[in-house]
């Protein structure tokens, strides 16, 4: 085409040299010398349309491989510019006019920028020795994050020993490496650990202690300062309830402490110590698991939380379950979770178990239930009792569920069709529900809920 078009400029200048070298056409040689700019500008005019086409597209190629990284979660500084390349090369391909630069992606903080440039071969502006304009074009957006509040209620049992407690921090210290990128401290985001067993370990400061926990007559010999901080269930049906939600606060009463019973299965109290061998804790505090977590937005304390765990004792998935939920709860005993109903906000919890619902018969029938023999459950019948579990936690799932917390439920190396059932059941839906039959899918569930979570905060 430029060969074409200098062709028409010879045809127009061969006259007009004429003309300039005739000094009887003084009207000739001023239109000659006038048309050479007015060329000259209406070539700028077709060129520079030319370049403003390719700039429009720059941008909008810009824009989609901006939305795409902005979007993204849990992808290393390598992958994200893999994925902007990608969507930058769909939205502006090589056969398009221009020639575009590679373009460069900055991160900073919550605001994403990308920029390139494009050079484009002119066709009338050669004439003046112009042969091509370069374009820039930039693209800024800010990611709009919302605040998000999940727990993770985790099973320490004594089936969990060994690789699987290893596969489980593994994968829940990816979630949470998925959940924080590469902040520490990030203003919308908090973190709650509940590990659990046959009961959870509230913890043992000045609030449990004095507040929200009892003491006995019968627990003379139990001196506080020796309390590791497990408490029992409620009288149903406040073991299935946040007191949050109810009126007055509270008004299931306080909690008392677990108390294993001395003399049972030679868990004489005077061993009170860690066995450095199993972990196991002997005394009052027997298959007490390690101190829940309440929400923190501190990556570190919630990666040495998980490092903490320990496998030892009985599932009783229902109370990992319901004090989780207080956990995130606003109200007592724990009161750091933002209100249920507040629009800028999520709250999720994520239940992983290994088995069913379990009352021992081998290492004693004490939990936070007490003993069997007491009928807390509703019955003296392990088999019954262990039923009266999974209904509870069914309960306890419905109950989170209708507060708009959002549930995610994982089971891992779990062959029970019925278990599978319960927790999927405990899920908000389906798609939330888990199922791993090894560490690598373990892995590969929690990837999946933390980068969906993710995702949830970015696009609100």
């Amino acid at each position: 085409m430029a060969a074409n078009l200098l062709g028409l400029w010879r045809l127009f200048s061969a006259p007009l040299d004429r003309l300039a070298g005739d000094r009887k056409g003084v009207i000739a040689v001023f239109f000659a010398l006038a048309l050479i700019p007015m060329l000259m500008a209406g070539g700028a005019a077709v060129d520079i349309s030319r370049a403003y086409i390719v700039k429009q597209r720059l941008g909008a190629a810009l824009d989609a491989a901006a939305l795409a990284v902005g979007s993204a979660t849990g992808l290393s500084d390598a992958e994200l510019n893999t994925l902007m390349l990608n969507y930058f090369n769909a939205n502006y391909p090589a056969a398009e006019i221009g020639v575009a630069a590679t373009p460069v992606l900055t991160i900073v903080d919550s605001t994403i920028t990308i920029t390139a440039t494009a050079d484009v071969d002119t066709l009338l502006l050669r004439i003046a020795q112009v042969d091509s304009i370069t374009v820039a074009a930039t693209t800024t957006i800010i990611r709009e994050t919302t605040g998000l509040e999940v727990v993770l209620v985790l099973d320490n049992t004594g089936s969990m020993s060994g690789s699987k407690l290893r596969s489980l921090k593994d994968a829940s210290e990816t979630f949470i490496d998925i959940l924080f990128g590469d902040e520490t401290e990030p203003e919308l985001l908090k973190v709650g650990i509940v590990p659990f067993t046959g009961a959870v370990n509230v913890g043992t400061n000045t609030l449990f202690r004095d507040t929200f926990t009892t003491v006995t007559p019968v627990d003379a010999e139990y001196a506080p300062d020796r309390w590791r901080g497990c408490v029992t269930a409620r009288t149903h049906p406040y073991d299935t309830t946040d007191d949050s939600q109810l009126d007055p606060p509270l008004g299931g009463g306080k909690w008392r402490r677990y108390l294993w019973p001395e003399h049972v299965f030679r868990n004489r109290w005077s061993r009170l110590r860690s066995n450095l061998s199993n972990h196991a804790f002997f005394g009052p505090n027997k298959q007490c698991p390690v101190q829940l977590l309440p929400l923190t937005n501190v990556k570190q304390d919630i990666l040495a939380k998980i490092g903490d765990m320990i496998a030892n004792g009985v599932t009783h998935i229902n109370l990992g379950a319901v004090w989780g939920w207080r956990v995130l709860s606003p109200g007592e005993p724990y009161t750091n979770g933002v209100a249920f109903d507040n629009e800028e906000y999520n709250k999720a919890i994520v239940i992983m178990t290994d088995g069913a619902n379990f009352i021992s018969s081998r290492s004693g029938d004490y939990s936070g239930y007490g003993p069997l023999s007491a009928g807390n459950l509703g019955t003296t019948s392990r088999s019954a009792a262990e039923n009266e579990l999974d209904r509870r936690l069914g309960v306890v799932c419905t109950n989170i569920k209708a507060t708009g917390i959002l549930v995610y439920t994982i089971t891992f190396q779990v062959n029970s069709t019925s278990i599978q059932n319960l927790m999927r059941g405990c899920a908000s839906d389906s798609s939330k529900y888990f199922n791993s039959p090894s560490g690598s899918e373990l892995e590969s569930a929690f990837r999946a809920i933390g980068a969906e979570l993710s995702n949830l905060r970015i696009g609100g």
